[in-house]
């Protein structure tokens, strides 16, 4: 026991020379990390709402709103940036909707953590592909069969119907909180 309590001094040192490396370090790239995640979201904007060339960015129920127009100044629609629980932590992603408010023109995933080669699939395109073209005015379901688009439904990733789920409900969530109150500028 004499022993330890003479040696574990070592380890309080080590302890704490990296965690203040950890923070130098987070410290240091903290302008890259948010530029980086800046980048991300004008990508996803450009894929969830083609043809985008200009954007203006507000805040509504505290969701991050951009309004998409064309390089003629036309507005295209609407890109709706939200988060919401997953199954094993946070899933971050934007919603485009197109100029009238009824039809999703696309999902993107930003940022997840889920199950490596199950629940990550739900940044796959052919999966999150589903999304486009739903009605934006009804709840998006998910099921485990085959969907019938008329019936607004995305069928759930085999292995993963959890984090289905969660993106759908994340989904929902902003279309519900956000979508009445969008209006053209």
């Amino acid at each position: 026991m004499k022993k330890f309590v003479e040696e574990s001094w070592l380890v309080l040192v080590m302890g704490i020379g990296f965690a203040l490396l950890l923070a130098g370090t987070q410290a240091a790239l903290q302008g890259r990390i948010h530029e980086n995640q800046r980048e991300a979201t004008r990508q996803a904007i450009a894929e969830v709402l083609p043809g985008v060339a200009t954007t203006e960015q507000r805040e509504v129920e505290g969701y991050q709103v951009y309004e998409g127009f064309d390089d003629q100044g036309r507005l295209l629609g609407w890109v709706i940036e939200g988060s919401g629980t997953g199954f094993v932590d946070r899933i971050t992603l934007v919603v485009g909707l197109d100029v009238d408010k009824t039809r999703i023109t696309g999902v993107k995933v930003t940022s997840n953590v889920e199950t490596p080669g199950l629940g990550n699939k739900i940044e796959d395109a052919a999966w999150i592909g589903q999304f486009e073209g739903l009605d934006a005015e009804r709840r998006v379901d998910i099921t485990m069969a085959a969907p019938d688009r008329d019936d607004n439904k995305v069928q759930a990733i085999t292995g993963a119907t959890l984090s289905s789920v969660y993106t759908a409900d994340i989904v929902n969530a902003i279309l519900d909180t956000v979508r009445p109150k969008l209006e053209a500028p």
